[in-house]
């Protein structure tokens, strides 16, 4: 009997024995638990990279068609600040026609196609949008075009978003280098016509599609170009002054056709249609400033964070940890906002 109270206690007190232990490591893992997790910044929500990108798209949004607030406010000084701007760089890589009423800076692909369908040459065009094309990429069609922009916007209440896959997404892609051939060529065939005077012919087969092939489809010429100057009613009375737009209703519709469809398909003119986004590309795959990942910290099997946020759905897992060479990125950085390991980093090369 001695023996079994012996037993009994010594078994007892094994029994307690990691019970108390157990007790003793809670404090510890609870420690180690708030280390690991982040602490909340509460100005992250104002001062963050995507905040900071959509302050800008609006300012140039606003910037790029100055002229409205000299026609509207009276605010000539806005007008004149970026009108400075144009002095020294009088175009950009995004989409924004000169010919708008209220334009201040227009895009390089609007200004080559005139420049080239009035018999001239764009050095001056072209050499500025090389060189801003290889130090930042793309990044103004993310941070500058106000279509681009506008399609951000629409795209933002809906969660849940269309992408296609790997192979789908090449072919839609090419649709936009076809637009180009297209307008490129007959660009370069009215200049060579105007040349030798010989254009008239050109200009009554072509009609809308002569000076620049691409405006009639062209959401920037349409939507700051082809409307404003449209006759608008301005009561029920004046209902009817819509059946005197013609083709420019049918733009209308065009333009909010694209905007509809970008709520569930980020970005999918630029994508599949843009003819600017195509050529801009050509000289953006080697930009010196691009993202790359950091191979200590992303973990490609289990996470594609990067990819669902992307708007322009690049497979950003298959290229090089050291920096992606993609020419459809435009630097908007939705990949480096939405990280959950911080593993998206700003390359130089």
């Amino acid at each position: 009997m001695a023996e079994d109270t012996e037993r009994l206690d010594e078994t007892a007190e094994e029994e307690e024995l990691p019970e108390s232990e157990g007790q003793t490591e809670e404090p510890v893992e609870k420690e180690e638990k708030s280390e690991r997790e982040p602490r909340h910044n509460p100005l992250g929500i104002i001062l963050n990279v995507r905040m900071l990108r959509r302050v800008v798209q609006i300012l140039f949004l606003l910037g790029i068609n100055a002229y409205v607030f000299t026609a509207w406010f009276g605010a000539e000084y806005i007008t004149a600040f970026w009108t400075t701007i144009r002095n020294y760089l009088p175009s950009i890589p995004i989409l924004a026609p000169l010919e708008a009423p209220f334009a201040v800076i227009s895009g390089s692909f609007d200004t080559m196609q005139r420049t080239f369908t009035s018999a001239f040459f764009p050095f001056f065009t072209i050499g500025a949008m090389i060189i801003i094309l290889i130090f930042v990429g793309r990044a103004p069609c993310a941070w500058a075009c106000p279509i681009g922009t506008i399609q951000d916007f629409a795209t933002l209440p809906k969660r849940e978003k269309v992408r296609p896959t790997a192979a789908t997404e090449i072919e839609m892609r090419k649709g936009k280098l076809y637009i180009f051939v297209v307008v490129a060529g007959l660009a370069v065939w009215l200049g060579a016509s105007r040349a030798v005077g010989g254009e008239l012919v050109l200009e009554t087969m072509l009609g809308a599609f002569a000076n620049d092939a691409f405006n009639p489809l062209n959401p920037a010429y349409i939507l700051f170009k082809v409307i404003p100057e449209q006759l608008w009613p301005t009561s029920l009375s004046t209902l009817w002054y819509f059946t005197q737009w013609g083709f420019a209703l049918l733009q209308l519709a065009f333009v909010i056709f694209v905007f509809a469809v970008s709520i569930w398909v980020p970005r999918w003119f630029c994508r599949w249609i843009c003819p600017a986004g195509w050529l801009y590309s050509v000289f953006s795959r080697d930009a010196l400033i691009g993202i790359g990942r950091n191979p200590a910290r992303c973990t490609p099997d289990v996470c594609n964070v990067c990819e669902m946020v992307c708007p322009m759905n690049i497979r950003i897992r298959k290229y090089p940890y050291k920096h992606m060479h993609s020419p459809d990125c435009i630097m908007c950085l939705e990949c480096k906002s939405h990280c959950p390991n911080d593993a998206i980093v700003i390359r130089f090369s």
